[in-house]
């Protein structure tokens, strides 16, 4: 079992006394550089129709930014890999393997990742992975492996102690008519980069191993650790192995004869304020004899002598608004939450005789209200106008299906060590590879908490709150057509990107502060046609990139 971890806020960080943003009339320097050659910006096809599909594209950030040394990157359609160094001058990194006739057209954007300062790995959207390996005195050294799955780049690292490129990858699949996502863990050989510049003749990458993790919802973020040995996934489903390369994975599946029906105690469901248990009863019970007991953390049900259920709860109870009836052979207790939002993993502490129910009615509404939004012509769902989206229009409010999971998973044992489960209401704000590791911020109430993941080589893992942006989680679900979510290293800010021509920036406050300051970019007409593909923020600039333009925001003159 994977020690559960229950996210706690550092109360000190928090701002108990904030009260608004303030709007700040006070320009900002704009910089605008034209592309001679348009960004390279695959749309959907017309299989790939399903919500899952339509949120990759709706949601895919062009722009990368290096976390080592601050620097951007974009694919243009030449294949071209373009960096922008912090003072805004272009310069031609690399051109990709170009899309061959075996390969096809791309199934996915180009995406990128970085290993190390010097190992950037990329994909052309189709079966190419490209190895870039960066040399001062030499030129790049390139590694193309073909016939990958064709995907999109989470993340990669450079694992020095061991030599190794971990890279992980995550597309679209259909199993028995159902659209799942897969992540795909790729392992490579590396050489030594202190020896790169020496004999680049005998320098080799090579492939190593696959593993592959099956996820039914969609994939949040995928972050490595540096040791090699954990990955972090944040998904609306538990992610389990199904194949392995380099060792079998084990699937535990009942012998015939040796079956067993695991007949639950207690079933139970919830929603983001209540939780409803059900217990089977004898028909034709003395009503007067049920003795519903509940306290802020106890449960008690009893009917005469004999204890139905007992135990302590998983998170604290309002027990004032407790209510229960009993119908035939069934006993309904409904119960309320004392902190609304906050999704629960167990109902009673330690108790594994009770099995949990999905929200039947609130899964079937948001299909109902999702089925419109997965193709480029207007729909006509019921109850709804006639609207028509395309991929690029999908709003995060409109996806949210279920509560993530947030994984830490051992890649050699194929094991769950840790897990967080995270409320409707606590939900991915933005995240942020940083060069140690990796930055969440998790909507807390009205706030946004800044978490750090923690990396070990062993069993103690943590996640350590770091910062608060004050009423953040408040504002970032007003803004219906947000698309990139994005803030510097220092955390002096954080913006909300449109998807076409506002950008609202919210500086965080200093100290004590009752009041932040807020700011409105409108960036023209022009972005109203040509809608904003990418977003990054470094201490000083907010980049923003488009098919044809770079846009660099001063923030800290």
């Amino acid at each position: 079992m994977p020690d559960i971890i229950e996210l706690r806020p550092d109360k000190g960080l928090l701002y108990p006394n904030f009260e608004k943003y303030q709007f700040l009339d006070e320009p900002i320097l704009i910089l605008e550089k034209d592309l001679e050659t348009e960004v390279l910006r695959v749309e959907p096809s017309s299989s790939q129709d399903s919500w899952l599909e339509a949120r990759s594209f709706a949601y895919h950030n062009h722009l990368y930014k290096n976390p080592f040394n601050g620097k951007c990157y974009f694919v243009n359609k030449d294949n071209e890999l373009w960096k922008m160094d912090t003072n805004g001058f272009l310069e031609l990194v690399h051109t990709l393997t170009k899309f061959s006739i075996e390969s096809g057209a791309p199934v996915y954007n180009p995406s990128l990742s970085f290993a190390s300062e010097d190992i950037i790995v990329g994909c052309n959207g189709c079966k190419n992975l490209e190895i870039i390996i960066k040399n001062d005195s030499q030129p790049l050294l390139t590694f193309v492996f073909e016939d990958i799955d064709a995907g999109i780049i989470l993340d990669s690292v450079y694992v020095e102690d061991k030599s190794i490129i971990n890279v992980v990858m995550c597309f679209i699949t259909e199993i028995d008519s159902k659209k799942h996502s897969e992540v795909v863990l790729y392992t490579y050989s590396s050489p030594a980069i202190d020896t790169v510049g020496s004999e680049p003749s005998s320098l080799d990458v090579k492939f190593i191993g696959k593993r592959i993790l099956r996820v039914k919802g969609a994939v949040e973020y995928a972050n490595l650790e540096s040791n090699g040995n954990y990955l972090h996934l944040m998904s609306q489903d538990s992610a389990t192995f199904v194949y392995d390369s380099l060792r079998p994975v084990n699937k535990e599946i009942p012998t015939e004869g040796n079956q067993e029906i695991n007949i639950p105690k207690y079933c139970w469901s919830q929603d983001e304020d209540s939780l409803t248990i059900w217990l089977k009863v004898f028909d034709g019970i003395d009503k007067s004899q049920i003795k519903v007991e509940v306290k802020p953390n106890n449960i008690v049900i009893k009917y005469e002598d004999q204890i139905l259920m007992a135990g302590e709860s998983g998170h604290r109870l309002d027990p004032d608004l407790t209510t229960w009836s009993h119908e035939k052979d069934s006993l309904k207790i409904d119960l309320f939450k004392n902190e609304t939002g906050l999704m629960w993993n167990e109902l009673i502490k330690g108790d594994t005789g009770g099995e949990c129910l999905p929200n039947e009615a609130l899964a079937a509404e948001v299909h109902s209200r999702l089925a419109y939004l997965c193709t480029e012509e207007p729909g006509t769902g019921v109850g709804h106008p006639m609207l028509g989206f395309n991929s690029e229009q999908l709003e995060e409010c409109d996806i949210q299906e279920r509560e993530n999971q947030f994984q830490r998973i051992n890649i050699d044992s194929h094991k769950t060590t840790h897990l967080v489960i995270l409320g409707a209401n606590n939900r991915v704000l933005f995240t942020q590879r940083v060069k140690h590791g990796q930055l969440l911020c998790l909507r807390h109430d009205h706030d946004g908490c800044v978490w750090v993941a923690g990396e070990s080589n062993d069993e103690h893992w943590r996640l350590k709150h770091i910062s608060t942006f004050p009423g953040f989680g408040y504002v970032e679900a007003s803004k219906t057509n947000k698309k990139f979510c994005v803030s510097p290293p220092n955390g002096s800010y954080v913006a909300i990107v449109e998807h076409a021509r506002h950008v609202f920036l919210y500086e965080k406050p200093v100290g004590n502060s009752k009041i932040g300051h807020q700011r409105i970019v409108d960036l023209g007409c022009e972005v109203q046609a040509n809608p904003v593909l990418g977003a990054a923020a470094s201490n000083r600039y907010l980049y923003l990139l488009t098919k044809n333009k770079l846009y660099q925001l001063q923030m800290n003159p």
